[in-house]
């Protein structure tokens, strides 16, 4: 059983290898969509605050520079991976202010929907990185006039 203050550092682990990955196997847009997050995901403890407000700006700013990155690199390739994590992004923005809406909602539930976002965020990295690698194997035995 895996002690749980190691369970933050096992997910950073495990998305810088996803985001890896995905840097040195896939295609431009993959490439750049992986190191946009790991970026984030790397600054974003060095902003956090002390977690006395609800929103948290510097976050906030983090991940909407992300969202629009994110939105911008979706139009430009035009690829169903690419507005399925625009959209996981944007959603990251709008928890904090879900949060702000209603004070019924506990904020460990926000902390989840943070997490599960986040989560599949990495599957949808993972799940183009393999798409990618499928569809250069697929091109390997075609012969290119």
């Amino acid at each position: 059983m895996v002690p749980e203050y190691l369970i933050p550092y096992i997910a950073y682990v495990a998305a810088l290898v996803i985001c890896g990955v995905a840097i040195w196997k896939g295609d431009r847009p993959l490439k750049l969509a992986a190191t946009v997050l790991i970026v984030a995901w790397a600054i974003t403890p060095i902003f956090m605050g002390s977690g006395r407000h609800v929103v948290d700006y510097p976050i906030t700013i983090i991940d909407t520079n992300t969202a629009v990155i994110m939105v911008w690199i979706s139009m430009r390739w035009r690829k169903v991976w690419c507005a399925i994590l625009a959209a996981l992004t944007i959603l990251l923005v709008l928890v904090p202010f879900v949060h702000l809406s209603d004070p019924g909602i506990h904020p460990y539930n926000r902390y989840a929907a943070n997490n599960i976002i986040s989560n599949f965020q990495l599957i949808v990295v993972a799940v183009a990185t393999w798409l990618v690698r499928d569809r250069r194997r697929a091109g390997e035995g075609v012969l290119q006039p």
